[in-house]
């Protein structure tokens, strides 16, 4: 179950399980997870018009009254009523196509399945439609095309593979990943040399059949001279929803024999997923070197490998 939560999602849980405990119980009640998501994402509640420390409040004033408990078969003693409310943010994740259950949907369940929460929003005017656009409005949940959730047997699995190897010089500036890496060397390309973005968008094209980077973006048409590699990426973006294609994955190799590139990383798949519009999760990123071979060895270039898998 748990691996159907987004990241928020799971800071409730562990947020709840602590208020829980703060109560001296083993079990987490509706009240818990609401804490638990007040604490987790209070920008929801206040687009909703609920001060989230109004629900601390609540929590402080239930405190020493007698909350029921049942335990559930797994790691986590769930009362009924919670087991209710996650059944039912499941279900209403499914009904909104998102990929994981977010925290509005874990909302929505408890403000359906359960009666003080209900009577706590209800108060304030706070209505079961209400909180749908928030969840809607919510963007660390990445929403797959409904068709795909509707129609999946409709979809086949693709895949595609990228390779870009740049020359290294000194003097230039060293972009990878669509961030600029402090370097005395730098690629030597039409574009900015962006080795890691042009190998994802040669992955990309190729899944969906849809030619080659060299094809879209040409070295020889001057529109494309010093441009930003994530520009590309972006195209590639429109082009995959104009043809009803969905990425699933990236897994990237970098190899280069310096710099050393892992704790660029994040900043890198934070780059290429705000072009492509994916999770950063979808996003995999390894650095190799090779170990003195060749001109990558000698450190006269730069290459990447990528892989895309993609449904359509």
């Amino acid at each position: 179950m748990f691996d159907q939560f987004g990241e928020k999602t799971r800071l409730a849980m562990a947020y709840a399980l602590e208020a829980a405990r703060q109560d001296g119980r083993k079990s987490p009640e509706a009240i818990h997870f609401l804490v638990g998501l007040a604490r987790a994402n209070p920008d929801l509640f206040k687009k909703l018009g609920l001060d989230p420390e109004e629900i601390s409040k609540i929590h402080a004033a239930r405190r020493g009254k007698k909350l029921p408990n049942s335990a559930l078969a797994g790691m986590i003693p769930f009362s009924e009523n919670v087991r209710l409310v996650l059944k039912r943010a499941s279900e209403e994740t499914k009904k909104s196509a998102h990929r994981h259950v977010g925290t509005g949907h874990l909302l929505l369940a408890l403000f359906l399945e359960d009666s003080k929460t209900h009577s706590i929003f209800e108060k304030k005017g706070i209505t079961g439609e209400k909180i749908r656009m928030a969840v809607a409005d919510e963007g660390q949940e990445r929403m797959f095309p409904p068709q795909f959730m509707n129609s999946m047997r409709s979809y086949t699995g693709r895949s595609g593979i990228g390779y870009d190897l740049h020359r290294l010089e000194p003097g230039r500036k060293l972009r990878i990943g669509g961030i600029e890496v402090a370097f005395d060397k730098g690629s030597v390309g039409h574009s900015d040399g962006d080795v890691l973005a042009h190998a994802i968008c040669d992955a990309l094209l190729g899944a969906g059949g849809l030619g080659d980077i060299g094809t879209h973006f040409p070295d020889t048409d001057p529109k494309w001279k010093g441009a930003d590699s994530l520009e590309f990426l972006r195209h590639v973006r429109t082009l995959y929803d104009k043809e009803g294609l969905h990425i699933f994955h990236i897994d990237a190799i970098v190899i280069a024999e310096r710099p050393r590139l892992g704790p660029h990383f994040p900043a890198m798949r934070e780059a290429l997923a705000g072009a492509l519009g994916i999770e950063i999760g979808d996003i995999n990123l390894k650095a190799k070197t090779n170990e003195g071979v060749d001109a990558i060895g000698r450190g006269e270039a730069i290459a990447a490998y990528a892989v895309a898998s993609i449904a359509g």
